[in-house]
Protein backbone atom coordinates (compact mmCIF):
# COMPACT_ATOMS: atom_id res chain seq x y z
CA UNK A 1 0.00 0.00 0.00
CA UNK A 2 1.66 3.42 -0.96
CA UNK A 3 2.22 6.14 2.04
CA UNK A 4 -0.80 8.10 0.38
CA UNK A 5 -2.95 5.36 0.27
CA UNK A 6 -2.06 4.27 4.08
CA UNK A 7 -2.32 8.20 4.98
CA UNK A 8 -6.15 8.75 3.75
CA UNK A 9 -7.29 5.42 5.36
CA UNK A 10 -5.77 6.58 8.71
CA UNK A 11 -7.47 9.52 8.15
CA UNK A 12 -10.92 8.05 7.78
CA UNK A 13 -10.40 5.71 10.61
CA UNK A 14 -9.43 8.76 12.86
CA UNK A 15 -12.67 10.45 11.50
CA UNK A 16 -14.99 7.99 13.09
CA UNK A 17 -15.78 9.03 16.58
CA UNK A 18 -15.98 6.19 19.48
CA UNK A 19 -18.48 6.45 22.34
CA UNK A 20 -17.60 4.29 25.56
CA UNK A 21 -21.08 3.38 26.97
CA UNK A 22 -19.97 2.09 30.31
CA UNK A 23 -21.40 1.67 34.31
CA UNK A 24 -18.91 4.57 35.11
CA UNK A 25 -20.60 6.91 32.43
CA UNK A 26 -20.39 7.58 28.79
CA UNK A 27 -17.03 8.86 27.42
CA UNK A 28 -15.29 9.39 23.82
CA UNK A 29 -11.97 6.99 23.19
CA UNK A 30 -9.51 8.80 21.81
CA UNK A 31 -6.08 7.35 19.61
CA UNK A 32 -8.40 4.04 19.21
CA UNK A 33 -6.49 0.92 18.67
CA UNK A 34 -7.16 -2.52 17.76
CA UNK A 35 -4.96 -4.84 19.55
CA UNK A 36 -5.70 -8.14 17.65
CA UNK A 37 -3.18 -10.37 19.51
CA UNK A 38 -4.68 -9.75 22.59
CA UNK A 39 -8.37 -9.01 21.20
CA UNK A 40 -8.51 -6.04 23.45
CA UNK A 41 -9.96 -2.15 22.47
CA UNK A 42 -7.39 0.43 24.09
CA UNK A 43 -7.61 4.10 24.01
CA UNK A 44 -7.72 6.88 26.06
CA UNK A 45 -10.83 8.33 27.67
CA UNK A 46 -12.16 11.71 27.43
CA UNK A 47 -15.39 13.66 27.90
CA UNK A 48 -17.85 13.54 25.14
CA UNK A 49 -18.36 16.82 23.21
CA UNK A 50 -21.79 18.16 23.00
CA UNK A 51 -21.77 17.54 18.96
CA UNK A 52 -21.76 13.88 19.90
CA UNK A 53 -24.43 13.54 22.51
CA UNK A 54 -27.33 13.23 20.35
CA UNK A 55 -27.77 10.39 20.30
CA UNK A 56 -26.70 9.31 23.80
CA UNK A 57 -29.82 12.20 24.43
CA UNK A 58 -32.33 10.48 22.01
CA UNK A 59 -33.70 8.12 24.96
CA UNK A 60 -37.03 7.60 23.14
CA UNK A 61 -34.60 5.98 20.23
CA UNK A 62 -36.29 7.72 17.08
CA UNK A 63 -33.10 7.21 15.33
CA UNK A 64 -33.91 10.06 13.43
CA UNK A 65 -31.93 13.22 13.03
CA UNK A 66 -31.37 16.80 10.83
CA UNK A 67 -28.88 17.03 7.73
CA UNK A 68 -26.73 19.45 9.97
CA UNK A 69 -26.62 16.87 13.10
CA UNK A 70 -23.91 15.11 11.03
CA UNK A 71 -21.29 14.24 13.55
CA UNK A 72 -24.22 11.19 14.78
CA UNK A 73 -23.43 9.59 11.10
CA UNK A 74 -19.62 8.90 12.29
CA UNK A 75 -20.44 7.00 15.83
CA UNK A 76 -19.94 4.32 16.37
CA UNK A 77 -21.27 3.25 19.99
CA UNK A 78 -19.60 0.79 22.51
CA UNK A 79 -21.37 -1.00 24.80
CA UNK A 80 -19.00 -2.22 27.81
CA UNK A 81 -18.30 -2.31 31.68
CA UNK A 82 -15.36 -0.32 32.52
CA UNK A 83 -13.34 -0.53 35.87
CA UNK A 84 -14.23 2.14 38.70
CA UNK A 85 -11.29 3.95 38.06
CA UNK A 86 -11.70 4.71 34.72
CA UNK A 87 -12.24 8.35 34.62
CA UNK A 88 -11.23 11.31 32.04
CA UNK A 89 -7.42 11.05 30.85
CA UNK A 90 -7.32 7.54 31.93
CA UNK A 91 -5.86 4.59 29.56
CA UNK A 92 -8.22 2.14 28.76
CA UNK A 93 -7.90 -1.64 27.35
CA UNK A 94 -10.92 -3.40 26.96
CA UNK A 95 -11.00 -7.33 26.58
CA UNK A 96 -13.14 -7.56 23.69
CA UNK A 97 -15.22 -10.60 25.27
CA UNK A 98 -16.35 -7.53 27.80
CA UNK A 99 -18.51 -5.70 24.75
CA UNK A 100 -21.91 -6.60 24.86
CA UNK A 101 -23.35 -4.83 22.42
CA UNK A 102 -21.93 -2.24 19.54
CA UNK A 103 -23.97 0.55 17.62
CA UNK A 104 -23.07 2.44 14.09
CA UNK A 105 -24.66 5.37 12.93
CA UNK A 106 -25.38 5.61 9.28
CA UNK A 107 -27.38 7.43 7.13
CA UNK A 108 -30.29 5.81 5.65
CA UNK A 109 -29.45 5.91 1.81
CA UNK A 110 -33.50 5.77 1.15
CA UNK A 111 -34.32 8.19 3.30
CA UNK A 112 -32.17 11.36 3.25
CA UNK A 113 -34.18 12.68 6.37
CA UNK A 114 -33.54 9.71 8.47
CA UNK A 115 -30.30 7.40 10.27
CA UNK A 116 -30.72 3.83 10.71
CA UNK A 117 -28.38 1.24 13.18
CA UNK A 118 -25.43 -0.28 11.36
CA UNK A 119 -25.60 -2.84 13.93
CA UNK A 120 -29.19 -3.85 16.05
CA UNK A 121 -29.17 -3.34 19.74
CA UNK A 122 -28.20 -6.99 21.25
CA UNK A 123 -25.69 -7.91 19.01
CA UNK A 124 -23.26 -10.58 20.35
CA UNK A 125 -19.71 -9.04 19.81
CA UNK A 126 -16.48 -10.66 19.41
CA UNK A 127 -12.74 -9.55 17.80
CA UNK A 128 -14.01 -10.32 14.45
CA UNK A 129 -16.97 -8.27 14.46
CA UNK A 130 -14.78 -5.52 16.03
CA UNK A 131 -12.50 -5.49 13.16
CA UNK A 132 -15.43 -5.76 10.42
CA UNK A 133 -17.05 -3.08 12.13
CA UNK A 134 -14.50 -0.71 13.22
CA UNK A 135 -11.60 -0.97 10.97
CA UNK A 136 -13.75 -2.59 7.62
CA UNK A 137 -16.39 -0.04 7.84
CA UNK A 138 -13.17 2.70 7.54
CA UNK A 139 -10.80 1.60 4.82
CA UNK A 140 -11.23 0.08 1.09
CA UNK A 141 -8.31 -1.74 -0.10
CA UNK A 142 -8.56 -3.16 -3.98
CA UNK A 143 -6.23 -6.35 -3.57
CA UNK A 144 -5.67 -6.82 -7.43
CA UNK A 145 -4.47 -3.07 -7.19
CA UNK A 146 -3.03 -2.06 -3.89
CA UNK A 147 -1.40 1.17 -4.61
CA UNK A 148 -3.94 2.77 -7.25
CA UNK A 149 -7.62 2.88 -7.84
CA UNK A 150 -9.42 1.70 -4.48
CA UNK A 151 -12.65 0.87 -3.69
CA UNK A 152 -15.22 2.63 -3.67
CA UNK A 153 -16.11 4.00 -0.12
CA UNK A 154 -20.01 3.91 -0.86
CA UNK A 155 -20.57 1.01 -0.70
CA UNK A 156 -24.46 -0.08 0.03
CA UNK A 157 -25.19 -1.12 3.14
CA UNK A 158 -24.01 -5.09 3.81
CA UNK A 159 -26.89 -7.79 3.27
CA UNK A 160 -28.82 -9.67 6.31
CA UNK A 161 -32.20 -11.11 6.57
CA UNK A 162 -35.53 -10.04 8.46
CA UNK A 163 -35.34 -9.04 11.89
CA UNK A 164 -37.62 -10.76 14.49
CA UNK A 165 -38.12 -9.07 17.58
CA UNK A 166 -40.46 -9.82 20.61
CA UNK A 167 -42.29 -8.16 22.97
CA UNK A 168 -41.25 -9.30 26.63
CA UNK A 169 -43.96 -6.69 28.83
CA UNK A 170 -42.04 -3.57 28.27
CA UNK A 171 -40.48 -3.21 24.62
CA UNK A 172 -40.04 -5.34 21.71
CA UNK A 173 -36.67 -6.91 22.15
CA UNK A 174 -34.48 -7.83 19.27
CA UNK A 175 -33.81 -12.18 18.97
CA UNK A 176 -32.10 -12.51 15.19
CA UNK A 177 -32.53 -13.31 11.84
CA UNK A 178 -34.50 -15.76 9.67
CA UNK A 179 -33.90 -17.51 6.69
CA UNK A 180 -30.33 -16.24 6.59
CA UNK A 181 -29.04 -16.64 3.44
CA UNK A 182 -32.36 -17.21 0.98
CA UNK A 183 -31.16 -14.42 -1.52
CA UNK A 184 -33.62 -15.97 -4.23
CA UNK A 185 -36.97 -17.37 -4.21
CA UNK A 186 -35.37 -20.75 -5.59
CA UNK A 187 -34.02 -21.22 -2.21
CA UNK A 188 -36.86 -20.09 -0.05
CA UNK A 189 -37.04 -22.09 3.04
CA UNK A 190 -37.97 -22.71 6.35
CA UNK A 191 -36.14 -21.49 9.75
CA UNK A 192 -36.79 -22.48 13.46
CA UNK A 193 -35.66 -19.07 15.42
CA UNK A 194 -35.81 -19.41 19.75
CA UNK A 195 -37.23 -16.73 21.01
CA UNK A 196 -36.11 -16.61 24.92
CA UNK A 197 -37.46 -13.53 25.70
CA UNK A 198 -40.71 -13.37 24.48
CA UNK A 199 -43.21 -12.64 27.10
CA UNK A 200 -45.32 -15.82 27.14
CA UNK A 201 -49.45 -15.09 27.98
CA UNK A 202 -52.63 -15.39 26.61
CA UNK A 203 -52.23 -12.34 23.92
CA UNK A 204 -48.24 -13.19 22.49
CA UNK A 205 -46.94 -10.42 20.41
CA UNK A 206 -43.85 -10.90 17.86
CA UNK A 207 -42.58 -7.86 15.02
CA UNK A 208 -40.64 -8.86 11.64
CA UNK A 209 -39.28 -5.70 10.40
CA UNK A 210 -36.89 -4.81 7.30
CA UNK A 211 -33.44 -3.23 8.46
CA UNK A 212 -31.47 -3.30 5.47
CA UNK A 213 -31.46 -1.99 2.11
CA UNK A 214 -33.24 -5.30 1.22
CA UNK A 215 -36.75 -6.54 -0.91
CA UNK A 216 -37.71 -9.09 1.94
CA UNK A 217 -40.90 -11.91 1.24
CA UNK A 218 -42.10 -14.11 4.37
CA UNK A 219 -44.86 -16.45 3.39
CA UNK A 220 -45.23 -17.88 6.79
CA UNK A 221 -44.58 -17.43 10.76
CA UNK A 222 -46.07 -19.74 12.97
CA UNK A 223 -45.35 -19.56 16.58
CA UNK A 224 -44.46 -23.05 18.20
CA UNK A 225 -45.36 -23.10 22.01
CA UNK A 226 -43.49 -26.19 23.98
CA UNK A 227 -44.62 -26.66 27.30
CA UNK A 228 -41.86 -28.18 29.87
CA UNK A 229 -41.27 -28.44 33.31
CA UNK A 230 -39.57 -25.75 34.82
CA UNK A 231 -35.73 -25.18 34.29
CA UNK A 232 -36.00 -27.69 31.24
CA UNK A 233 -33.75 -27.09 28.17
CA UNK A 234 -35.85 -26.89 24.68
CA UNK A 235 -33.49 -26.59 21.28
CA UNK A 236 -34.40 -26.93 17.56
CA UNK A 237 -32.34 -28.50 14.86
CA UNK A 238 -32.32 -26.14 11.73
CA UNK A 239 -33.93 -29.09 10.14
CA UNK A 240 -36.80 -28.78 12.39
CA UNK A 241 -37.27 -31.25 15.37
CA UNK A 242 -37.53 -30.20 18.96
CA UNK A 243 -35.31 -31.78 21.60
CA UNK A 244 -35.42 -31.80 25.49
CA UNK A 245 -31.78 -31.49 26.43
CA UNK A 246 -30.49 -33.51 29.40
CA UNK A 247 -27.21 -34.07 30.37
CA UNK A 248 -24.13 -32.10 28.63
CA UNK A 249 -21.17 -33.51 28.01
CA UNK A 250 -18.18 -30.66 27.19
CA UNK A 251 -15.04 -31.44 24.56
CA UNK A 252 -11.82 -32.69 25.88
CA UNK A 253 -10.22 -31.39 22.92
CA UNK A 254 -10.75 -28.88 20.30
CA UNK A 255 -7.90 -28.27 17.36
CA UNK A 256 -8.00 -26.30 14.36
CA UNK A 257 -6.27 -27.28 11.49
CA UNK A 258 -4.59 -29.56 13.53
CA UNK A 259 -2.57 -27.29 15.47
CA UNK A 260 -4.15 -24.30 16.95
CA UNK A 261 -5.67 -25.01 20.40
CA UNK A 262 -9.49 -24.09 20.59
CA UNK A 263 -10.90 -25.93 23.84
CA UNK A 264 -11.20 -22.52 25.87
CA UNK A 265 -12.74 -20.68 22.94
CA UNK A 266 -15.76 -23.56 22.57
CA UNK A 267 -15.98 -25.19 25.94
CA UNK A 268 -18.79 -22.09 26.98
CA UNK A 269 -20.68 -19.14 25.58
CA UNK A 270 -18.77 -16.01 26.58
CA UNK A 271 -18.25 -14.07 22.74
CA UNK A 272 -14.71 -15.79 22.35
CA UNK A 273 -15.11 -17.51 19.33
CA UNK A 274 -13.77 -20.05 17.03
CA UNK A 275 -13.58 -18.13 13.84
CA UNK A 276 -12.13 -20.32 11.62
CA UNK A 277 -9.19 -17.73 11.00
CA UNK A 278 -5.39 -19.27 10.67
CA UNK A 279 -3.38 -17.42 8.90
CA UNK A 280 -0.97 -20.13 9.12
CA UNK A 281 -2.91 -22.91 7.04
CA UNK A 282 -2.22 -22.67 3.66
CA UNK A 283 -5.85 -23.50 2.56
CA UNK A 284 -8.67 -21.39 3.22
CA UNK A 285 -10.60 -24.17 3.91
CA UNK A 286 -10.32 -24.04 7.82
CA UNK A 287 -11.37 -27.81 9.91
CA UNK A 288 -11.82 -27.96 13.96
CA UNK A 289 -11.50 -31.25 15.15
CA UNK A 290 -13.10 -31.95 18.69
CA UNK A 291 -13.22 -34.77 20.82
CA UNK A 292 -15.72 -35.59 23.33
CA UNK A 293 -15.73 -38.94 26.07
CA UNK A 294 -18.66 -41.22 24.96
CA UNK A 295 -21.94 -40.92 27.24
CA UNK A 296 -22.26 -44.21 27.06
CA UNK A 297 -23.84 -46.43 25.13
CA UNK A 298 -28.23 -46.49 23.89
CA UNK A 299 -28.56 -42.75 24.13
CA UNK A 300 -30.04 -40.46 21.80
CA UNK A 301 -27.00 -37.53 21.25
CA UNK A 302 -26.97 -34.19 19.83
CA UNK A 303 -24.41 -31.54 19.55
CA UNK A 304 -25.24 -28.37 20.88
CA UNK A 305 -24.08 -25.70 19.67
CA UNK A 306 -24.17 -21.78 19.47
CA UNK A 307 -22.67 -20.00 16.65
CA UNK A 308 -23.80 -17.23 13.81
CA UNK A 309 -22.15 -17.23 10.50
CA UNK A 310 -19.59 -14.83 10.55
CA UNK A 311 -20.30 -10.74 10.25
CA UNK A 312 -16.71 -11.02 8.41
CA UNK A 313 -18.41 -12.70 5.33
CA UNK A 314 -20.86 -10.10 4.93
CA UNK A 315 -18.57 -7.53 4.07
CA UNK A 316 -16.78 -10.31 1.66
CA UNK A 317 -19.44 -11.25 -0.38
CA UNK A 318 -20.70 -7.41 -0.85
CA UNK A 319 -16.94 -6.95 -1.44
CA UNK A 320 -16.75 -9.13 -3.94
CA UNK A 321 -20.25 -8.64 -6.00
CA UNK A 322 -18.72 -4.68 -6.15
CA UNK A 323 -16.38 -6.53 -8.86
CA UNK A 324 -18.67 -7.21 -11.07
CA UNK A 325 -19.61 -3.05 -11.06
CA UNK A 326 -22.18 -2.45 -13.38
CA UNK A 327 -22.62 -6.03 -14.54
CA UNK A 328 -23.47 -6.88 -11.33
CA UNK A 329 -27.30 -6.80 -12.13
CA UNK A 330 -26.52 -9.20 -15.00
CA UNK A 331 -24.51 -11.66 -12.42
CA UNK A 332 -27.51 -11.41 -9.68
CA UNK A 333 -30.16 -12.12 -12.13
CA UNK A 334 -28.46 -15.33 -13.49
CA UNK A 335 -27.87 -16.56 -10.32
CA UNK A 336 -31.92 -15.39 -9.62
CA UNK A 337 -32.30 -17.76 -12.71
CA UNK A 338 -30.37 -21.49 -11.05
CA UNK A 339 -32.27 -23.49 -9.50
CA UNK A 340 -31.88 -24.51 -5.69
CA UNK A 341 -29.84 -27.29 -6.22
CA UNK A 342 -27.37 -25.45 -8.07
CA UNK A 343 -27.31 -22.22 -5.90
CA UNK A 344 -26.38 -24.45 -3.18
CA UNK A 345 -24.05 -26.42 -4.97
CA UNK A 346 -22.16 -22.82 -5.34
CA UNK A 347 -22.12 -22.47 -2.02
CA UNK A 348 -20.72 -25.51 -1.27
CA UNK A 349 -17.82 -25.08 -4.00
CA UNK A 350 -17.23 -21.86 -1.73
CA UNK A 351 -17.47 -23.56 1.22
CA UNK A 352 -19.77 -21.27 2.78
CA UNK A 353 -21.93 -24.07 4.94
CA UNK A 354 -20.60 -25.46 8.26
CA UNK A 355 -20.03 -28.52 7.30
CA UNK A 356 -20.33 -31.57 10.56
CA UNK A 357 -19.07 -34.87 10.07
CA UNK A 358 -18.21 -37.72 13.07
CA UNK A 359 -16.15 -40.12 12.66
CA UNK A 360 -17.79 -44.16 12.91
CA UNK A 361 -15.87 -46.99 12.53
CA UNK A 362 -16.02 -46.71 8.29
CA UNK A 363 -14.64 -43.32 7.94
CA UNK A 364 -15.96 -39.79 8.41
CA UNK A 365 -19.65 -39.71 7.56
CA UNK A 366 -21.03 -36.12 7.16
CA UNK A 367 -24.31 -34.98 9.72
CA UNK A 368 -25.24 -31.46 8.32
CA UNK A 369 -24.54 -28.93 6.61
CA UNK A 370 -25.52 -25.79 8.55
CA UNK A 371 -26.52 -23.00 6.93
CA UNK A 372 -26.88 -19.18 7.51
CA UNK A 373 -28.57 -18.41 10.83
CA UNK A 374 -27.25 -14.44 10.78
CA UNK A 375 -24.47 -12.25 11.54
CA UNK A 376 -26.05 -10.31 14.59
CA UNK A 377 -26.70 -12.62 17.34
CA UNK A 378 -25.64 -16.07 18.34
CA UNK A 379 -28.15 -18.61 18.00
CA UNK A 380 -28.04 -21.59 19.89
CA UNK A 381 -29.08 -25.33 18.00
CA UNK A 382 -29.11 -29.01 18.11
CA UNK A 383 -27.73 -31.19 15.51
CA UNK A 384 -28.97 -34.72 16.04
CA UNK A 385 -26.63 -37.69 15.78
CA UNK A 386 -29.46 -40.15 15.57
CA UNK A 387 -28.64 -43.08 13.25
CA UNK A 388 -24.71 -42.52 13.57
CA UNK A 389 -22.32 -45.60 14.69
CA UNK A 390 -20.49 -43.92 17.14
CA UNK A 391 -18.66 -46.86 18.67
CA UNK A 392 -15.79 -46.33 21.08
CA UNK A 393 -14.54 -44.33 24.17
CA UNK A 394 -14.36 -41.08 21.78
CA UNK A 395 -16.55 -39.47 19.75
CA UNK A 396 -14.99 -37.25 17.42
CA UNK A 397 -16.54 -34.48 15.27
CA UNK A 398 -15.30 -32.10 12.31
CA UNK A 399 -16.34 -28.80 11.73
CA UNK A 400 -15.50 -27.46 7.89
CA UNK A 401 -16.15 -24.13 6.27
CA UNK A 402 -14.20 -21.00 4.60
CA UNK A 403 -11.70 -19.04 6.25
CA UNK A 404 -13.22 -16.90 8.56
CA UNK A 405 -17.24 -17.77 7.53
CA UNK A 406 -18.47 -19.07 10.89
CA UNK A 407 -18.31 -17.82 14.76
CA UNK A 408 -18.82 -21.08 17.15
CA UNK A 409 -18.95 -19.51 20.92
CA UNK A 410 -19.66 -23.29 21.76
CA UNK A 411 -19.83 -26.68 21.51
CA UNK A 412 -21.49 -29.68 23.71
CA UNK A 413 -22.69 -33.22 23.38
CA UNK A 414 -26.14 -33.92 25.00
CA UNK A 415 -28.39 -36.50 25.60
CA UNK A 416 -31.29 -35.66 24.24
CA UNK A 417 -35.36 -36.30 24.35
CA UNK A 418 -37.84 -35.78 21.54
CA UNK A 419 -40.96 -33.60 22.38
CA UNK A 420 -44.07 -35.48 22.95
CA UNK A 421 -46.59 -34.10 20.62
CA UNK A 422 -48.94 -33.69 23.46
CA UNK A 423 -46.55 -30.78 24.79
CA UNK A 424 -46.48 -28.33 21.51
CA UNK A 425 -48.54 -25.55 20.30
CA UNK A 426 -48.32 -24.10 17.03
CA UNK A 427 -50.08 -20.77 16.96
CA UNK A 428 -51.26 -19.34 13.81
CA UNK A 429 -51.21 -15.38 13.84
CA UNK A 430 -54.38 -13.51 14.45
CA UNK A 431 -53.46 -10.22 13.33
CA UNK A 432 -50.92 -8.77 11.31
CA UNK A 433 -50.47 -5.13 10.91
CA UNK A 434 -48.02 -2.92 9.49
CA UNK A 435 -46.27 -0.19 10.09
CA UNK A 436 -49.52 1.82 8.79
CA UNK A 437 -51.70 -0.48 10.23
CA UNK A 438 -52.57 -2.16 7.40
CA UNK A 439 -54.09 -6.02 7.35
CA UNK A 440 -51.26 -8.38 6.25
CA UNK A 441 -53.12 -11.47 7.44
CA UNK A 442 -53.77 -13.73 4.93
CA UNK A 443 -49.90 -13.15 3.51
CA UNK A 444 -48.89 -14.79 6.21
CA UNK A 445 -51.22 -16.73 7.48
CA UNK A 446 -50.47 -20.06 5.59
CA UNK A 447 -46.88 -21.54 3.69
CA UNK A 448 -48.69 -20.98 -0.02
CA UNK A 449 -46.28 -19.20 -2.06
CA UNK A 450 -48.27 -15.64 -1.35
CA UNK A 451 -45.80 -13.45 0.45
CA UNK A 452 -45.38 -10.72 2.90
CA UNK A 453 -43.66 -8.21 1.09
CA UNK A 454 -41.49 -5.65 2.85
CA UNK A 455 -39.75 -4.06 0.49
CA UNK A 456 -38.43 -0.78 2.56
CA UNK A 457 -35.64 -0.33 4.90
CA UNK A 458 -38.19 0.34 7.85
CA UNK A 459 -41.26 -1.88 6.69
CA UNK A 460 -42.48 -3.63 10.00
CA UNK A 461 -45.22 -6.11 10.21
CA UNK A 462 -46.64 -6.73 14.16
CA UNK A 463 -48.11 -10.13 14.34
CA UNK A 464 -50.39 -11.29 17.34
CA UNK A 465 -51.14 -14.98 18.63
CA UNK A 466 -53.66 -15.98 21.00
CA UNK A 467 -53.05 -18.19 23.34
CA UNK A 468 -56.12 -19.60 25.09
CA UNK A 469 -54.89 -22.28 26.68
CA UNK A 470 -51.77 -20.35 28.76
CA UNK A 471 -51.52 -20.62 32.77
CA UNK A 472 -49.15 -19.04 34.45
CA UNK A 473 -48.33 -22.19 36.28
CA UNK A 474 -46.62 -23.66 33.46
CA UNK A 475 -43.34 -23.28 32.01
CA UNK A 476 -43.04 -22.94 27.95
CA UNK A 477 -40.54 -22.06 25.37
CA UNK A 478 -41.17 -20.65 22.60
CA UNK A 479 -39.77 -20.74 18.59
CA UNK A 480 -40.78 -19.05 15.29
CA UNK A 481 -41.16 -20.84 12.42
CA UNK A 482 -40.95 -19.05 9.23
CA UNK A 483 -40.72 -19.72 5.77
CA UNK A 484 -38.97 -16.85 3.44
CA UNK A 485 -36.45 -14.84 1.10
CA UNK A 486 -35.16 -11.63 0.42
CA UNK A 487 -32.91 -9.90 -2.14
CA UNK A 488 -30.28 -6.88 -2.22
CA UNK A 489 -31.51 -3.56 -3.40
CA UNK A 490 -27.74 -2.76 -4.61
CA UNK A 491 -26.65 0.33 -7.30
CA UNK A 492 -23.25 -0.79 -7.93
CA UNK A 493 -21.29 1.31 -10.12
CA UNK A 494 -18.20 1.18 -12.47
CA UNK A 495 -16.69 -1.45 -14.42
CA UNK A 496 -16.11 -4.76 -14.40
CA UNK A 497 -13.01 -5.71 -12.33
CA UNK A 498 -11.86 -8.25 -15.03
CA UNK A 499 -8.06 -8.84 -13.45
CA UNK A 500 -10.05 -9.64 -9.58
CA UNK A 501 -12.42 -11.89 -11.04
CA UNK A 502 -9.97 -13.79 -12.88
CA UNK A 503 -7.94 -14.30 -9.75
CA UNK A 504 -11.23 -15.13 -7.71
CA UNK A 505 -14.22 -16.62 -9.65
CA UNK A 506 -13.24 -20.06 -9.52
CA UNK A 507 -14.33 -23.14 -7.20
CA UNK A 508 -13.19 -21.85 -3.72
CA UNK A 509 -12.45 -18.35 -4.77
CA UNK A 510 -14.47 -16.68 -2.11
CA UNK A 511 -12.70 -18.22 0.56
CA UNK A 512 -9.51 -17.45 -1.10
CA UNK A 513 -10.63 -13.91 -1.05
CA UNK A 514 -11.72 -13.49 2.46
CA UNK A 515 -7.83 -14.72 3.53
CA UNK A 516 -6.54 -12.26 1.45
CA UNK A 517 -8.68 -9.42 2.44
CA UNK A 518 -8.40 -10.40 5.97
CA UNK A 519 -4.58 -10.60 5.81
CA UNK A 520 -4.95 -6.65 4.26
CA UNK A 521 -6.92 -5.62 7.20
CA UNK A 522 -4.88 -7.31 9.83
CA UNK A 523 -1.54 -5.88 8.18
CA UNK A 524 -3.65 -2.63 8.24
CA UNK A 525 -4.65 -2.64 12.03
CA UNK A 526 -0.56 -3.80 13.00
CA UNK A 527 0.72 -0.79 10.85
CA UNK A 528 -1.98 1.66 11.98
CA UNK A 529 -1.11 0.60 16.15
CA UNK A 530 2.75 1.35 15.32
Amino acid sequence: MSSSAKSKELAEINQKTFIIRSNQGDFLLKNVNINLDEEKLEGVLEAVPEDNQVYIKDTKRRYSYSSQEKTVLQEIHIYTPLDPESKIGSFVSIPISSISKMELIEKDKARSTTNTLLLAAGVTVGVVAVVSAIVVSSIHIDLTTPTTNPTNPNQPPGMSCPFVSVYDGEDFVFQGETFGGSLFHSVARQDYLPLPALKIDPEIKIMISNERLEAQFTDMADLILVEHAPGDKILADPRGPLFLVNDVGRPKEAKLNGSREMLDRISKVDNIYCSFNDLNHISPNNELIVKFDHPGEGKDLALVLSLRDSPWLEHVFEHYLSMYGEESKTFIETMGAKSAEELYQWQEMNLVPLTISVKTPAGWKEVAQTRFVGPLMNREIAISLDGMDLIGPTVEVSFKTGFLYWEIDQIALASVSKISPDSIRVLKPSIALDEEGNDKLPMIYNMDDQFLAQTNTGDRVYLTYNFKEFSGSRSYSAVLHTSGYYYGKREITGPINREFLKKYDKPGGLAEFSRDRYTQVNQFVTNAAK
